[in-house]
């Protein structure tokens, strides 16, 4: 019993005194890695677009970063509810990245429709990740492109299990694919379903419960002590494992 005490004491004493390194103790903040498409937003080629989505090519904002519809001569994109809120509310608690597999100049764009006023990912350069950092054309996703993080501390959002490495499944959390207009590409498509675009409606509050998934995850891993378990939680894997079930739920929503 004494060893387990100790064993405790030992644990909770090194999770008060987290390395600098790998979080942020100062500000008490893990590391975010964020998707951007069927995660954040969803963007469409013009030619794309079907009659019935037509009407969106005039509420769009392009001289505004305010709004949630943007176009540019190419292409169409729209947030995702709640990404704004979402995005301002997790930054108090996380060190935020853009990691995709679309090239840097898309990222980029993106990066600013998200974020107009620069303030969680244009701090610094590598915090927008794009296919362009990657070293083979093909490359799946890595938390070793990711600076300042260790896998102990850093959560990734995307609607992709296969597009990143087995090693950094266990910090993953499966998004549902936010789709809005009827194409997203040549190869992924609503077949004979109408989109949100041409219903005229939209998606209600899903990014509001992922925000409170993750802030869980960092309330747990910074109260250390897992719940029903007998050590504590330095470890952000662990803390997913033992939220699972809210996370699959979430996941298949």
């Amino acid at each position: 019993m004494k060893q387990a005490d100790d064993r405790i004491a030992s644990n909770l004493h090194r999770a008060l005194n987290l390395n600098s390194k790998s979080c942020s103790s100062q500000n008490r903040k893990l590391h975010l890695v964020l998707d951007l498409d069927h995660t954040l937003l969803h963007s469409t080629e013009l030619d794309h677009v079907t009659p019935q989505e037509e009407y969106l090519k005039t509420k769009t904002d392009d001289h505004s970063l305010e709004g949630d519809v943007f176009m540019d001569s190419t292409m169409i994109t729209k947030l995702r509810p709640f990404v704004r809120t979402f995005l301002k509310e997790a930054s108090h608690v996380f060190e935020m990245h853009i990691y995709t597999t679309g090239n840097r100049a898309y990222a980029l764009r993106m990066a600013e429709l998200l974020d107009p006023e620069q303030e969680y990912f244009f701090t610094s350069s590598s915090r927008v990740i794009s296919c362009n950092d990657h070293s083979s054309r093909g490359q799946k996703k890595c938390l070793d492109l990711v600076r300042g993080c260790e896998d102990s501390n850093v959560l990734i959002l995307d609607d992709t299990r296969e597009a990143w490495t087995k090693e950094n499944q266990d910090n993953l959390i499966v998004i549902r694919r936010y789709y809005f207009f009827k194409y997203s590409s040549q190869t992924m498509c609503l077949n004979n379903r109408k989109s949100l675009a041409e219903l005229k409606t939209d998606e209600n509050d899903y990014l509001e419960h992922i925000l409170q998934l993750l802030k869980q995850v960092h309330a747990m891993f910074f109260v250390h002590k897992l719940p029903n378990k007998n050590h504590f939680g330095n470890d952000v894997r662990q803390v997913l494992k033992t939220l699972r079930k809210r996370v699959l739920k979430l996941e298949r929503l």
